[in-house]
C-alpha cells in the first residue's frame, strides 16, 4: 500500500514578507561591501561584523517565514535551541558573502568554490530550520526537488557573483543595486521554495514539538524587528557615506588650495610667469621624471644691464612695467614647450628642449638680444637696455645645479666682457672648482693665521715729486701657495662672501699703519679700495667710524677709492654712501675712471675729491695723440668739478712728462715704485728723501688721547669748512 502524503498550501503574505526581506538584505549586502571597500583595515572590519550580524540575521529570518508559510491541517511548533542554532550558520553565510564581493579581483576557482559555499550553506540552513518541525512519522525528503533545489540555489550563487559585481563598479550604482539584489534574491527564494516542496509529511502524522514556538506572535517577531535591523544598518551606511562625501570634498578642496598656493608660489607676481622655485622643480622634474627620453636641453639666463639704474631714476612701478614689456617680447619668441621664467628682478631663465647645436643657441641668444635692446615707449619714456646672456647646455652640464650654476658663470663673462652679448659656457669658466672651495676655505682662516699683510705704493705729486700718500694693496702669503696673486683670490672672496671681512680687515689695518707712521714722525694719507658688497653694506658708517676711532685717526688721512663702474651701477645707493662718507671726513677717489659709464651730471653730484685715470690711457700716451687729447680733457673736466686727477700705471719718463705737461696732479706707478711691504717703504722714504707735504700733525699728549682727537677734530673740520 502506499504512503499518503499531506495537501500542503503557503500563506502568501508571508511569502512577500520573505522576498522583501531577502530583496533588502541582498541590496544591504551591497551598501556594506561599498562601506568595507572605502574605508582603513579596523573601520572595514567593524562594517564587515555589523553587516555579516544584519545581512545574516535577514538571511536566517527569510528562511524562518520561508517555513512558516508552510501550511498543513495541524498545529506546528518549532524547536527554540535548533531554530537559534541556525542563526550562526546564517551569520557565517552573511559575512562570507561580504568578503567575497569585497575582492574585486577575485580568481574563478575562488569565485566558484564560493558560489558552493553560498548554495550548502543555504541548503544547510533550510534542512536545519526544517528539522526544527519533530513529526512522528518523520518528514520525506523528495529527492527529485532537491536536486532542482540545488541547482537554482547555484544557478543563484553564480549570478550573484557576476552581477552584484557589475552593480558595484557601474553608474547609476543603488538602480542596479536593487534590481540585482531583486533578481538573485528571487532565485534564492525559489530555491528555498523548491527546498520546502521537497518536504512530505505523511497524512495522520503527529506534531511532537507542538508545544514549543508557535502561533502568529512568530510573523511579528521575524518581520518587523529584522525590518528594522536591516533600516538601521540602511541608515548607517547613507549617513557614512555622506560623512566620506564630505571629507572628499574637503580633501579636494584643501588640495585644491594647496595646488593653487604651489602654484602661486612658482608664479612671480609681476609678469605671470615662473619664479627661480618654478622653474627649478620645472627643470629638476623634466630631468628626473624623464630620464634617459631627455637627449638635449639648454638653459639661457638673461640678465637686464642697467636695469638698477632705470629702477632709482624712475621708481620701482617703472622697473615692472618694463619686466612685464620684455617678458611679453620673449615670449614671442620661445617655442611651445619651452619655459621662460623671471628668476631675479632683471633676470629671465628660459629652458629649450631638444636644442643641441651651438650655432642655433647663438642665433637664438643673438634674437632673445635683439628683442630686449629694441626700445621700449614705458609710460611715455623711451628705455633702451641690453642684456648679458649666459648658456648652458645637457649633457654638458649634466644635473640642475650645474645647468643653473653654468648658465650663471657664463652671463657673468658676457658681462665682463661689456654687457649687450652673450656666451657660451666652457669647462673652467666657473669658480666653484675644486681648487677654489678649497682656495676659499684657506681664505676664511688667512686673518687669524695672519697671513694677510698690506703693500704699499706711493703716490707722487707731479710738480716737484714729493709724496703725496700711498695705496694700500691687500697681499695673501699662503704657507703652501706662496704669494696669492689677488687676482685670483679676491673673486673667490667676492663669490663666497668673505669680501666684506677682508675689507673690514684692510680698513682696520691702513688705520694702524696710519697711527703707527704718525707716531713715528710721519703723517702719511692712506688710500684702500671699497669693494662693491661694503659700498651696500648697512653698518659701513659705524665700521669706518669706529676704525678711525679705535686708531685716533683723523678721516682726511684715509682715501678710499671706489671704481667708476661700481659707483655707477646703483647711482642713488653710491651717493647715499659717498655723501654719509664725506660727513665723516673721508676723502673719496673715483677709481679707474674712463673704463665706466658715468654721466657728467652724476659725476658732479658725487662730493669725490679725486679722479684716477686707467693705465689704459696712460699706457698709450708716448705713441697716441688721441690717448693725449683723452686724459687732457679728463684732467680738465676733473680741476672745472674741483677734483684732484691721478694718473696710475706710470713706467716711463714720457709719460710722466707728458702727464706732468697736462697738469696732472699726481703719479703712481713702477716709475717711481712697485707696491712692496710696510718695512720697504720705510727704507724707500730714507733712500729717497722724500718729504710729505699737505699732511698736519696728529697733536698726541701722554693721557689726553680724546681731549687731543676732539680739538684736532675740531680744528680739521674748521679747516675744511
Amino acid at each position: 500500500m502506499s504512503q499518503q502524503w499531506m495537501e500542503p498550501h503557503y500563506d502568501a503574505v508571508l511569502l512577500l514578507a520573505a522576498s522583501a526581506i531577502g530583496v533588502y538584505a541582498l541590496y544591504l549586502q551591497s551598501l556594506v561591501v561599498r562601506r568595507v571597500r572605502a574605508h582603513d583595515r579596523d573601520t572595514a572590519f567593524t562594517w564587515l561584523l555589523g553587516g555579516a550580524l544584519s545581512v545574516g540575521t535577514a538571511i536566517w529570518a527569510e528562511g524562518l517565514l520561508g517555513l512558516i508559510a508552510l501550511k498543513l491541517p495541524l498545529q506546528l511548533g518549532y524547536v527554540r535551541a535548533i531554530v537559534l542554532a541556525a542563526w550562526l550558520p546564517a551569520v557565517v553565510l552573511g559575512a562570507g558573502s561580504i568578503r567575497m564581493y569585497c575582492q574585486p579581483r577575485l580568481a574563478m576557482h575562488m569565485r566558484v568554490m564560493g558560489g558552493l559555499m553560498v548554495s550548502a550553506a543555504v541548503c544547510l540552513l533550510n534542512f536545519i530550520m526544517v528539522s526544527s518541525v519533530v513529526l512522528k512519522p518523520s518528514v520525506q525528503w523528495d529527492p527529485r526537488y532537491v536536486g532542482a533545489a540545488v541547482g537554482v540555489l547555484l544557478l543563484a550563487s553564480a549570478a550573484g557573483s557576476v552581477l552584484v559585481r557589475w552593480a558595484l563598479e557601474g553608474s547609476l550604482r543603488h538602480a542596479r543595486t536593487l534590481a540585482v539584489a531583486a533578481l538573485v534574491a528571487i532565485l534564492f527564494r525559489a530555491g528555498q521554495m523548491l527546498l520546502i516542496a521537497a518536504v512530505n509529511v505523511p497524512v495522520g502524522a503527529v506534531s511532537v514539538s507542538g508545544d514549543q514556538m508557535s502561533g502568529d506572535y512568530l510573523q511579528l517577531l521575524l518581520t518587523a524587528p529584522v525590518f528594522l535591523l536591516l533600516a538601521v544598518v540602511h541608515l548607517g551606511t547613507v549617513l557614512d557615506d555622506r560623512a566620506m562625501r564630505g571629507q572628499a570634498a574637503l580633501k579636494a578642496s584643501l588640495q585644491q588650495a594647496q595646488a593653487a598656493l604651489e602654484e602661486a608660489a612658482q608664479q612671480d607676481p609681476s609678469t605671470g610667469l615662473f619664479n627661480r622655485q618654478g622653474f627649478e622643480k620645472h627643470l629638476r622634474a623634466l630631468l628626473e621624471d624623464q630620464g634617459s627620453e631627455v637627449k638635449s636641453l639648454c638653459v639661457f639666463r638673461l640678465s637686464l644691464d642697467g636695469f638698477k639704474s632705470h629702477v632709482e631714476s624712475y621708481g620701482h612701478d617703472m622697473g615692472d612695467a618694463i619686466v612685464r614689456h620684455l617678458a611679453g617680447r620673449l615670449q614671442g619668441l620661445v617655442r611651445e614647450g619651452d619655459v621662460l621664467a623671471r628668476s631675479d628682478t632683471d633676470e629671465y631663465l628660459l629652458l629649450c628642449k631638444d636644442l643641441s647645436d651651438e650655432h642655433v643657441m647663438a642665433q637664438l641668444a643673438q634674437r632673445l638680444g635683439e628683442a630686449i635692446h629694441e626700445p621700449c615707449l614705458i609710460r611715455d619714456q623711451d628705455v633702451v637696455l641690453s642684456a648679458s646672456i649666459g648658456i648652458a647646455s645637457f649633457p654638458a652640464s649634466n644635473n640642475v645645479d650645474q645647468l643653473l650654476g653654468h648658465s650663471l658663470d657664463a652671463m657673468l663673462t658676457a658681462r665682463k666682457a661689456g654687457g649687450g652679448a652673450h656666451c657660451l659656457y666652457e669647462r673652467g669658466m666657473d669658480r666653484t672648482g675644486a681648487e677654489q672651495i678649497e682656495m676659499q676655505r684657506d681664505l676664511r682662516h688667512a686673518i687669524a693665521r695672519n697671513e694677510l699683510t698690506l703693500y704699499f705704493q706711493p703716490k707722487l705729486h707731479a710738480q716737484d715729486k714729493t709724496l703725496a700718500g700711498v695705496e694700500a694693496l691687500l697681499r695673501w702669503t699662503h704657507p703652501q701657495r706662496g704669494m696669492v696673486s689677488p687676482v685670483d683670490f679676491i673673486p673667490v672672496a667676492e663669490r663666497f662672501g668673505l669680501i666684506g671681512e677682508l675689507g673690514l680687515w684692510v680698513l682696520n689695518e691702513a688705520c694702524r699703519h696710519i697711527r703707527i707712521w704718525h707716531d713715528a714722525g710721519l703723517n702719511v694719507p692712506v688710500a684702500i679700495n671699497l669693494s662693491a658688497h661694503q659700498l651696500r653694506q648697512p653698518d659701513l658708517e659705524l665700521r669706518v667710524r669706529d676704525a678711525l676711532k679705535r686708531h685716533r685717526v683723523p678721516a682726511r688721512m684715509l682715501i678710499m677709492e671706489i671704481t667708476e663702474s661700481t659707483a655707477m651701477d646703483d647711482i642713488e645707493a653710491s651717493l647715499r654712501v659717498f655723501d654719509m662718507l664725506d660727513t665723516i671726513g673721508v676723502r673719496l677717489s673715483i677709481d679707474d675712471f674712463g673704463t665706466g659709464y658715468s654721466s657728467l651730471s652724476y659725476l658732479r653730484r658725487l662730493p669725490a675729491r679725486q679722479l684716477k685715470i686707467d693705465r689704459s690711457f696712460v699706457n698709450d700716451l708716448a705713441a697716441s695723440l688721441d690717448a693725449q687729447a683723452i686724459v687732457e680733457a679728463v684732467v680738465r673736466l676733473a680741476h672745472a668739478l674741483g677734483l684732484e686727477v691721478v694718473a696710475e700705471g706710470v713706467e716711463t719718463p714720457e709719460q710722466a712728462l707728458i702727464l706732468t705737461r697736462l697738469q696732472c696732479d699726481e703719479l703712481q706707478g713702477f716709475l717711481y715704485a712697485v707696491p712692496m711691504p710696510e718695512a720697504a717703504l720705510l727704507a724707500w722714504l730714507v733712500q729717497h728723501g722724500v718729504q710729505v707735504q699737505n699732511a698736519a700733525p696728529v697733536p698726541v699728549h701722554a693721557g689726553h688721547e680724546e681731549e687731543d682727537w676732539r680739538v684736532w677734530g675740531e680744528q680739521e673740520l674748521a679747516r675744511s669748512s
